[in-house]
């Protein structure tokens, strides 16, 4: 299939940071959670090259992280290395680094973007076709259920707060507007700037599945550590997703939605979150129009060849860009020539886990017609 031209973005936009100017000489990476890796290498290897690294051990950092990208370069070039940085990321680096998320103001800062840790970002779609229903059928409720990651202590006063922070001072006479918490981490009590009785008084413990999520037409989105992991399958659901603008990007390009055409914004520190509410129950239709435009922009990663081919795209500009080298040992070499043959596997998995999710998605619009291939047509909705 032929790339269309929002694919030809999606890969500019990747590969951006490649191009962008180099630091300056006093210019230092944020090196925390960031390794070099071989395509093939072996865990063990990786073991005995980061022996006290990362705090918990490789774990979920090497399935989530590693694994994954090593299944795209692996595929690309079998014999090539590459820096990853294996967490969520709002870092700027100085060699080109691949990375999971970065801030859409640092498109220049050398993060090549990769759709790493994709079970937790992409896995819900599934669940969306199992349970939504018509935007008509769903009630008037506003919603968000999520954890108190992101920023709630501000010891470097060059940070914003998180959008999630202000969800402890929302104060709403309206019953139709439900914000909750329904995870506690990342606090620390003893901080005076966390509100720590406020985040417990808007603490659910129960949470919200994401088919009672479903059941409300108007979803609340914001970001976390780095982006909304949930955005991904709010927009595939025939509710409306109300957000901030998002200040960081992974790839599903979230730097690239539009305001009013496939999300309605509110105000970062939630300020007129009752406004937009309002605003919405005037106008459904317009909102109905921007679920369907949310639904459209998803269907353009549905394609998994398409991804392959933008994957492989990304990856040779990487490796023509970087200059990574490790020198493995003769038996870690050998080891690495059965590791491949595991790694194709593990991708062609990938390919038809992308293939099942696609079909899944062919039945989430009203009326029961599939997406088509090419997507949606997204006009924008008048301002």
């Amino acid at each position: 299939m032929a790339l269309t031209d929002f694919d030809r973005r999606r890969i500019e936009l990747y590969l951006a940071g490649l191009h962008g100017p180099d630091p300056d000489a006093d210019h230092e990476d944020d090196l925390r959670d960031t390794i070099l890796c071989g395509a093939c290498e072996t865990r063990e290897s990786i073991d005995r090259r980061y022996p006290d690294y990362f705090s918990n051990g490789l774990g979920i950092v090497y399935s989530t992280y590693i694994k994954q990208a090593q299944d795209f370069f692996a595929f690309v070039a079998p014999r090539s290395c590459f820096a990853l940085c294996a967490a969520d990321n709002r870092a700027r680096f100085s060699h080109p680094t691949i990375v999971k998320s970065r801030l859409v103001a640092d498109r220049d800062a050398k993060g090549v973007l990769l759709p790493l840790d994709r079970n937790r970002h992409w896995d819900d779609l599934l669940r969306v076709s199992q349970c939504d229903r018509p935007f008509e059928q769903k009630d008037d409720r506003l919603v968000w259920r999520g954890a108190t990651t992101g920023v709630f202590n501000r010891s470097d006063e060059s940070l914003d707060y998180s959008a999630r922070y202000y969800v402890a001072f929302q104060k709403h006479r309206n019953a139709n507007i439900d914000l909750k918490y329904s995870k506690l981490v990342q606090l620390d009590g003893c901080i005076d700037n966390v509100p720590i009785d406020l985040i417990w008084a808007h603490h659910d413990a129960r949470g919200l599945t994401i088919a009672e999520q479903l059941g409300s037409k108007f979803l609340l989105c914001l970001e976390g550590n780095d982006v909304a992991t949930g955005l991904k399958w709010m927009m595939a659901s025939n509710s409306t997703v109300i957000m901030p603008a998002p200040t960081c990007e992974t790839w599903f390009c979230e730097g690239e939605l539009v305001p009013w055409e496939h999300y309605v914004p509110v105000e970062h520190d939630l300020s007129n979150v009752e406004e937009v509410h309002d605003w919405c129950l005037s106008n459904k239709g317009r909102c109905r129009e921007i679920a369907e435009n949310g639904k459209a922009f998803v269907s353009r990663f549905l394609d998994t060849w398409t991804e392959m081919s933008i994957i492989r795209t990304v990856v040779r500009e990487y490796l023509d860009h970087s200059d990574v080298h490790i020198d493995f040992p003769s038996g870690e070499r050998l080891a690495q020539v059965r590791n491949y043959a595991r790694l194709q596997l593990r991708l062609a998995r990938f390919v038809m886990y992308g293939a099942m999710i696609r079909r899944k998605i062919g039945t989430l619009r009203p009326g029961g017609d599939p997406i088509p291939a090419g997507g949606l047509p997204s006009g924008r909705a008048a301002s």
